[in-house]
Formats: structure tokens, C-alpha cells, sequence
């Protein structure tokens, strides 16, 4: 009897030993599992907040970049058409400067229409009025210095028009790239110039190239894409406001045709061959040069004094000539007189 007493008491005392560690243990993982779920929760609030802080910050970037672009298509459609009113303006002048130019040509053939009076025989063979031009140079040309300065400052506004005519020629169908060359002055031209030769090149990649064709993307949307690919770095800020102009308003291959017809208008506004001047003499190289300088400072030229001019210049312009020498214009009004005998 006292040994069953014995092992009852501590089969107890061993159940409740048992329990208690249950008990304990039960506890234990209780606060290791709470610990662990406080913490998974901690983290996912921690990392709900962060995205809501970069979600802001992405919106107010956007918000920001969507004005910024809302401001770029303002200030194109606003150059725009800028562009177009100047460019219409300086066809009228040009177109203006024509007539004067054709009006004082026709007032100075008139001027040397006189014929020497000679005295002929009924049986005086016909003589061509070509072999009267040295008594025609004497008789009707007195030298005068400024008739000559007159003639020179024809000559250059001639020159000016040719230029402008073969600028609008090369320029067009995109008579936008006339209007930069009005915008900005030579050392912006450079800088603008560069920009657009490194952004051609760059354009002739693959990933450019889809960029600019996307019909996914809005205009604003293909010039971030840009920037942040790095297509954008080390351009003139200039040439990225004209950039967004082009995409708006060009497709892919005309924006790589508008940069070979600016290429050739560039050349051409920036002429670096050598402009030949024929004058009568070395004073009258020394006047021209009076009227030439001020405005053509740029241009390289070369004097060539032929006294069988008289007087007057020619300007040989690459293959194209201004031809204002006396010599020219007697030779025009004698082949004018021997048109109307012989009629």
C-alpha cells in the first residue's frame, strides 16, 4: 500500500513537472511568434510608407515635368509662328529689293542710251554700232567717284539678295531653318550647329530611331525618354527647345532631310571660299572696301584690278557673277542699240 502511495505521488509530481514545461514552452513560442508577426508587420508598414513617399515625390516630378512640357509646346507653337511671320516679312523685302534693284538697272541703261551723232555718206558702208564702243566709252562715261560708289553699293545689295535667294532655295520645304538664322548670332549658330550634328548621329541608332517613331509616346514623353538615356547630354539648351518642335512637327525622315538642308544653308551663311572683286583700279578697291567691310567682315576676298573695266565691280560669288562694270553695261546697251537698228 505505501508503495503504491509512493509511485501515485510521483507520477503526480512528474505530470505536473510535464505541464508546467508545457506550460512554459506554450509561452515561449507565444512570444516568439508575436515578436516575429510585430515584426513582419513593422516592415510592411515601414515599406507602405516608403512606396507612399516615392509614389509622391514621382507625382510631384511628373506634375512638375508635365508643366515643364505644357511650357516647351507654348514657347514652340509661340517661335513658330514667329518664324513663319518673320521668314513672310523678308520674302516681301527680298521681293522688294528686287524691284528697286531692276528699276535702277533699267534708270542706268537709260542713262548711257545717248548715240554719237556721225556723220555718213549715202555709199558709207554699214558699220555695226560695236565698233563706235571706245567713242561711246569717251563720250558718254565721265569717271566720277560717286557714280562708281553708287554702282559698288548696287553691286552689294545684289550680292545680298543672291545670297538670301540661294539661303531660301536651300532652306526650303522647311522654311523654319531661315528663321534661325535670323534668331541667333554666330557664335549661338556654332553652338546650335554642333548640337544638332551630335543628335543626328545619335539619331541614327536603333533605340533613338524607335523612340522617335513611337506612336505610344507623346512628344513630351519621347523627349524624357531621351534625357534620360543620355541622347540629350551635352546639348545647347537651344537646340533641345528646336528639338521638340521638330518632334511635334516632322516625322523621323524629315528631321534627318531638315538637318542636310540646314547643313547646306549653314555653308552658305558661313562661306569660307574665296569671293574674287574685279575693280578699274586700286582706289577703287580701296572704296569698296569702305562699303564692303562694315557688313561682310566674315567673307574672304581677293581684289583683281582689270582697267579695262573703266570702272564699276564684278563680284564672282563661287559660280555665279555680279557683273557691274561699265564695260558690261555699254556692252548690254550697244547690243540693245544694235537690236533696234537691225529691226
Amino acid at each position: 500500500m505505501e508503495q503504491m502511495i509512493q509511485t501515485i505521488v510521483l507520477y503526480g509530481i512528474f505530470a505536473v513537472g510535464f505541464l508546467y514545461l508545457l506550460y512554459f514552452t506554450l509561452r515561449k513560442l507565444e512570444n516568439i511568434l508575436t515578436s516575429f508577426f510585430y515584426e513582419i508587420g513593422q516592415d510592411k508598414s515601414l515599406e507602405k510608407e516608403s512606396l507612399l513617399r516615392r509614389l509622391k515625390r514621382q507625382k510631384v516630378a511628373t506634375t512638375q515635368e508635365e508643366l515643364k512640357n505644357q511650357q516647351l509646346v507654348i514657347e514652340a507653337e509661340h517661335k513658330e509662328e514667329m518664324f513663319l511671320e518673320e521668314i513672310d516679312q523678308l520674302l516681301a523685302q527680298n521681293r522688294e529689293y528686287e524691284k528697286q534693284l531692276h528699276m535702277v538697272q533699267n534708270e542706268q541703261i537709260q542713262t548711257i542710251t545717248e548715240i554719237p551723232k556721225m556723220e555718213t555718206t549715202p555709199h558709207a558702208p554699214f558699220k555695226p554700232l560695236s565698233s563706235y564702243v571706245n567713242e561711246i566709252l569717251q563720250q558718254v562715261f565721265i569717271e566720277s567717284e560717286e557714280d562708281e560708289k553708287q554702282l559698288f553699293s548696287e553691286s552689294i545689295h545684289e550680292f545680298d539678295a543672291l545670297v538670301r535667294a540661294e539661303k531660301i532655295r536651300l532652306a526650303l520645304p522647311y522654311k523654319v531653318i531661315l528663321r534661325l538664322f535670323d534668331m541667333y548670332n554666330p557664335e549661338q549658330l556654332k553652338l546650335f550647329t554642333s548640337s544638332f550634328q551630335k543628335f543626328n548621329e545619335r539619331s541614327s541608332k536603333l533605340a533613338v530611331k524607335q523612340i522617335f517613331q513611337s506612336s505610344y509616346l507623346s512628344p513630351e514623353q519621347k523627349l524624357k525618354v531621351m534625357r534620360e538615356d543620355g541622347t540629350l547630354d551635352e546639348l545647347d539648351p537651344e537646340f533641345v527647345q528646336f528639338l521638340f518642335y521638330m518632334i511635334t512637327h516632322y516625322s523621323y525622315r524629315q528631321t534627318r532631310s531638315l538637318y542636310r538642308n540646314y547643313l547646306e544653308v549653314y555653308n552658305i551663311h558661313f562661306y569660307t571660299g574665296l569671293i574674287y572683286v574685279k575693280v578699274a583700279s586700286k582706289e577703287s578697291a580701296n572704296h569698296f572696301e569702305e562699303l564692303w567691310q562694315p557688313t561682310h567682315a566674315s567673307y574672304k576676298i581677293e581684289y583683281q584690278v582689270q582697267k579695262e573695266l573703266i570702272g564699276g565691280v564684278i563680284i564672282n560669288y563661287g559660280r555665279k557673277s555680279i557683273d557691274m562694270s561699265y564695260q558690261e553695261l555699254i556692252k548690254r546697251t550697244t547690243e540693245k542699240m544694235e537690236a533696234e537698228v537691225k529691226s
